[in-house]
């Protein structure tokens, strides 16, 4: 059953996880009204946002017929599978394939959650000293994430080849947060090649643009 694609609105946070879905969504030719929550922040668009999905995350997409899709990783696979013309990701009969949902479970599963916790240590312990620390070692743990795709993966020129799919993009988002560019750079060269060449597509090029700062 194909999934209906009028309508669809995708809630989101600039600068968030939810700029991989729009460019996922544009590269599919989806469209979709986009709308701004600021999650940890009370208001009107959180409770819009909980009342959808209780852990009022982003990024969060409502299908026409009121479906809720959520999770990054699980987005970017129903839009593969619903749009598979599109290309945003290897043909199943391609072992690729099963490479970029390896390695787009790694990010989802490993470094997202090393992001989060460092984002809101709060959440996790009381002390100001355990907060420090454990913002200091999610740093670290994901600095040794980065490392494991650079020792495993051999870009030519992107992460998985000649073409370009959804695995670059979410990689080159999770760049954009720590341990951050220039140590990336630095520790982790063909993968930086590769980020840099995924950031020059014309539509990762207009999103980034409302997201991130260059």
């Amino acid at each position: 059953m194909s999934a209906p694609m009028s309508a669809i609105e995708l809630h989101g946070c600039r600068g968030c996880g939810s700029a991989v879905v729009e460019v996922m969504l544009e590269w599919a030719g989806v469209e979709f009204t986009y709308r701004e929550v600021e999650s940890w922040e009370p208001g009107p668009a959180t409770d819009a946002l909980k009342a959808i999905n209780p852990l009022a995350q982003v990024p969060t997409l409502k299908l026409a017929d009121g479906t809720i899709v959520t999770e990054s990783a699980a987005i970017i696979i129903a839009l593969a599978e619903w749009h598979p013309r599109a290309g945003l990701l290897p043909p199943p009969d391609d072992t690729r394939r099963a490479q970029a949902l390896r390695w787009i479970a790694f990010i989802a599963g490993n470094m997202y959650p090393a992001i989060s916790v460092g984002d809101f240590p709060e959440r996790w312990v009381k002390s100001d000293a355990a907060r420090a620390e454990l913002k200091d070692g999610c740093v670290e743990r994901l600095k040794a994430y980065w490392g494991i795709l650079e020792q495993s993966l051999d870009p030519g020129p992107y992460l998985l080849g000649e073409e370009i799919c959804a695995l670059d993009v979410y990689a080159a988002m999770l760049s954009r947060w720590r341990p951050g560019r220039t140590w990336i750079d630095a520790n982790c060269p063909r993968v930086a090649g590769s980020i840099a060449l995924t950031e020059q597509h014309p539509i990762v090029v207009r999103v980034w643009a409302r997201n991130f700062k260059r």
